[in-house]
């Protein structure tokens, strides 16, 4: 008996188990205490998102201390599969903005300081948490002691690079929607924060009760 069949229904009723959402103003707005219930969920991106390293920008915002030199990592890959968190020792697991929005910064790496902002859309209830940028007419964020340019492929201009590009692109889709953490149509608007979290039934059975 071939049991490939089966086992590839065993693992699709296994991924359906978990479900994932955008993070929303209707979530934040449910919480008690923001200080702490924001650290309390698993974060992950709607789409890849591909940071190179501007080293013209770091170098004219940067400034030398005791003559120690700094490197970098030259691109960096936080893809749909990557699982992000907010520091619970964060001083800042969130910014509120001028105009009442909130910020919320991610971490998808062992260094608390390199973290990914996303900013509230609006105050509606539906309203999501969007890509922040630094400088979005270059398309530059800070990250960590450095700026980086944003893409949301990574992108090669030589065949081996191309054929390399294709592949992260591929694997980093694939995975994302192995792990469930993929949404139809995302792939069409900024990155934002979703959330993953088990499904559970509308339906409680009873234990039921014995005559003592």
């Amino acid at each position: 008996m071939n049991k490939s069949p089966i086992i590839f229904i065993v693992l699709l009723i296994l991924l359906s188990c978990k479900s994932v959402s955008p993070m929303q103003t209707s979530i934040t707005n449910r919480m008690p205490e923001k200080e702490a219930s924001i650290p309390m969920y698993q974060y992950y991106v709607s789409r890849n998102i591909v940071l190179t390293l501007n080293e013209e920008y770091s170098k004219s915002k940067s400034t030398v201390t005791d003559g120690v030199a700094r490197f970098y990592k030259q691109s960096i890959l936080v893809s749909k599969s990557a699982a992000g968190i907010v520091p619970k020792s964060s001083s800042e697991p969130y910014i509120l903005t001028k105009d009442g929005k909130l910020k919320i910064g991610v971490t998808f790496e062992d260094d608390d300081n390199l973290r990914l902002w996303f900013i509230q859309d609006s105050d509606n209830s539906q309203s999501k948490f969007h890509f922040e940028w630094d400088n979005e007419d270059l398309k530059v964020i800070k990250y960590g002691d450095a700026y980086y340019n944003v893409s949301w492929e990574y992108n090669g201009e030589s065949f081996k690079t191309k054929w390399k590009s294709f592949w992260i692109n591929f694997r980093s889709d694939w995975k994302g929607f192995w792990h469930g953490t993929s949404i139809k149509g995302s792939e069409n608007e900024t990155p934002y924060l979703i959330i993953k979290s088990k499904s559970k039934d509308d339906i409680r059975s009873v234990k039921g009760r014995k005559i003592e």
